[in-house]
Order: C-alpha cells, then structure tokens, then sequence
C-alpha cells in the first residue's frame, strides 16, 4: 500500500513529545512489512536535518493562495531510515515555520492550516492509497481531501483541539459546515479536531482505555457526544515502541548493555555511571526516576510529593522534565538540595536511555494519559513502572504483575504504590516482576496489524 502520514512531528528530526515517537515507530514498522510509508511535514528552522538523508528539491515552486495572495512554497524530499520524507518549506511573509520551536506561537491555528492546505493540495494530486493523520495540527486535512482520498484520524491527546475564529478558515480558503466545526464550549471559536471527528473516515484513538474514556463527558473534554454519535468509526489501538531504538542490548547511550540474565550487573553499572554522573551518593539504594514533560496532564505536583515520599523510605530520586513554567522550575530546583535527588529540567534524550538503563523503579502519577510511552520502555529497561491506573497506562501496567498501579491521583496514591515498590525491592518478587517486562512483546507488531486492517 501507498500510505501517507501528516503529522506535526517526526522522531527524531522534529519532536516535542510522544507524538514523534508514536508515528517514527508507526512508520518503521508499516515499511518492514513492505509498504510504502511516506511522512509529511514542516520543514522548521529547528528540524534537525543534519539526521537526514538525500535533501533535494521536489518542487522549487508550489504556490498556495491565503486571503488572496498566492504565496510560494518549496517542496524537499528527504530519507530517514529508510523513510521518504516530504518537507514543505514555507516562504511566508510571516515566517510561519520559522520560529524555532514547533508549537506555542499564538498564530498556530494559521500555521497549521496553511500547512495542510499545502499538503492536501500536493495529496490530491498524487492520490495515496490511504492518509493518516495526527492531532489537531493536521485535522483540516480531513476537510481538505474529503472528496478525494480516505483518511484515518488520529487523536493522540484529545485536550488539545484546535481552536480558531470562522475567519481563520475563511483566509485559507476551507470551506466548512458550521453545526460540524462549531467549538462545544466557546460559541464564537471554530473546532478543529471536531472537524476532523466528523470529516474523516475512521478515527483512532492510542489506547484501547482511552478510547472508553473519551466518551465520558469527565475525560470527553466537552467532545464525548460528538464521539459518541461517530462510535462506529471509533477504534483504540495501542501503541508500541520502537524495539530497535529502545534496546538495552544495544543501545550506544549504555556504559555497560545487557539483556535479561545479564540485567543485574548491566543495571548496576549504569547505575553507578548516573550516581557519578548527577552527583549522586555511589549507594546501592532504590533509585527512582520520572522521565516526562512537567505539563498538568503529567501531575508535577504528585511527582514532587512523589520525590519527597522517596527519600522517605530511604531511596534516590532523579527527574528529567521540561517545563517553560519559571516558577514550576525553581519549586523543582529547590528540591536538589537533598544530597538524594536530582533535578534535570532539559529535554536529553541520551539521559532519558541512561536513566531507564539504571534506575529502579518509574514514577508515572499522570491525571490522564492516552497511551504513554515511558512505561512501556521502562519495562524494556527492566524498570518497574509505577503508574496511576488511567489511559494506555492501565493497558499495558498490570498491579503486582508487572509494576504496581493505584486508581485515585492524590498523594496517598503515590504513597501506597512507592511503598509497594520499596518492599518488593530486593525480593524474588522483584526478578518476577523485572522477567515479565523484559519478555513482554512492546513491538509495533500487534498494533501494525490492526492499523493496516483498517487502510485496507
């Protein structure tokens, strides 16, 4: 099949969050069984096109009319692993891509827009067996292509919609219905992931839970009815992850590799190297680690609790968050005074493997998640996740079987599922536990399947 991906982000060459992971593994998997991926995307000022392969010009001259005003566009192709890439290089008067950061300007509904109509334009006439797109940065596609090709639509993150004024859409030239695209909570805003709910011709969501969830009016975020009356449409696929990527075996970040006979020794040495590295005490004391961007969705404050609640029962804690939030920032900083802890607040994505490889135990308190990825390379890593019953992370974490989970996200919660954890530490329950994470299959295998059943 001739599949085609737009997307907003791409690991590793453009990524904010999971959301590049999910469709870089999708991808992967999709061409190992012999089909033809393609991904469509923003060429930004901070792509990091130095992991790229064969930039060249597809089309010098592409032009796209906004308000009006037809405006020029250059199409690259390019390849990473194997992947065709098609970048789209926007020569806007207001440099819509070239920001230096992927998402958070106030103009983003334009940005992406246009995107799409650069994209759906160049679709429909080089018509794909099937397109798939993710979030709502890519949703008007549905509208765009609706007469031409089918699409799939995925909702990653469902708070995230996608809000603008009619006159947003009416300076791109996309025509909409407006009872489809009216925003549930805002009357005078256009929606445009509830476009998409109804425009496109199968949704997805990357959890079986978190399909069941979303079509709550508690976790719907004000779209549960539209989801509802589109239900047949409606799947929960889970996500995997990139096997190869996430590896002990043989990933290059590793001071020392190992598998799951070796995992003991492997551990502690890679241990020991974050201890000296972060400047942590050389102990062999339960280390705990949360891998994850500081957003609200992630429960910052239950992770803070959750270090102090670590260092009581006697273990080491290290995060590696991002945040924009100064004042989240120094509440966090303040915290790697305790010789015990610390606190990394930049993305590094070498850290994040050295820190699976060593640690312990995976603090994941998250208020909701629709997949999550970090448990599930956390039990590749052969670190037992820790997780709040919710989303992707119910489906894949499994209490006293794999990790340990608890259901209400408060601090009592994170208590009882850390004491949980610290008692079974150094226990034969804790081979058991670290043995079915590091056999479990969390390959795209399964989930690739069922993607292509539904292009099909």
């Amino acid at each position: 099949m001739d599949i085609v991906h737009v997307a907003s982000e791409f690991a590793p060459i453009a990524k904010v969050g999971g959301l590049a992971d999910v469709i870089s593994g999708l991808s992967k998997a999709l061409a190992k069984k012999g089909h033809r991926v393609t991904i469509f995307l923003p060429k930004y000022d901070c792509l990091d096109d130095s992991l790229i392969e064969d930039l060249q010009v597809l089309q010098k001259s592409f032009p796209i009319e906004e308000s009006g005003v037809l405006i020029q566009n250059t199409l690259w192709s390019a390849k990473y692993d194997g992947i065709d890439l098609i970048l789209v290089e926007a020569h806007h008067p207001r440099d819509y891509f070239k920001r230096g950061k992927i998402y958070g300007e106030e103009d983003d509904s334009d940005r992406f827009l246009f995107f799409c109509k650069v994209a759906s334009t160049y679709l429909s006439k080089h018509l794909p067996d099937v397109v798939h797109l993710h979030d709502w940065p890519t949703s008007s596609c549905s509208l765009f292509l609706k007469n031409s090709v089918r699409t799939v639509f995925t909702i990653h993150n469902l708070h995230h919609q996608g809000r603008c004024a009619p006159f947003n859409l009416e300076r791109i030239g996309l025509a909409y219905e407006e009872d489809e695209m009216r925003d549930t909570q805002y009357d005078e805003a256009i929606n445009l992931l509830r476009g998409a709910i109804s425009s496109s011709n199968v949704i997805t969501t990357v959890s079986p839970t978190y399909m069941k969830e979303i079509l709550t009016p508690d976790c719907g975020c004000g779209l549960h009815e539209d989801l509802q009356k589109n239900k047949k449409k409606l799947k929960g696929i889970l996500n995997g992850i990139d096997t190869d990527y996430w590896n002990p075996e043989t990933d290059s970040f590793l001071v020392e590799k190992y598998n799951l006979e070796t995992q003991k020794a492997g551990k502690k040495a890679n241990k020991r190297k974050i201890q000296k590295h972060l400047g942590l005490p050389a102990e062999d004391l339960p280390l705990v680690t949360a891998i994850t961007r500081l957003a609200p969705q992630k429960g910052p404050d239950l992770i803070s609790y959750g270090i102090n609640k670590t260092i009581e029962l006697g273990g080491q804690f290290v995060l590696l968050g991002s945040t924009h939030d100064p004042d989240m920032r120094k509440e966090f900083q303040e915290l790697a005074d305790h010789p015990n802890i610390a606190i990394c607040l930049d993305f590094d994505d070498a850290l994040s493997h050295q820190l699976y490889a060593a640690s312990d135990m995976l603090l994941m308190p998250s208020i909701f998640e629709p997949c999550g990825l970090a448990q599930m390379i956390a039990l590749r890593y052969g670190s037992i996740p820790l997780v709040r019953a919710t989303g992707g992370l119910k489906d894949t974490i499994f209490d006293g079987k794999n990790g340990f989970t608890f259901s209400i996200p408060d601090n009592k919660g994170v208590a009882e599922v850390l004491e949980k954890g610290f008692t079974a530490y150094k226990t034969e329950e804790w081979d058991t536990l670290i043995s079915a994470g590091m056999q479990a299959n969390l390959s795209w295998d399964a989930s690739v399947d069922q993607y292509l059943e539904i292009y099909h």
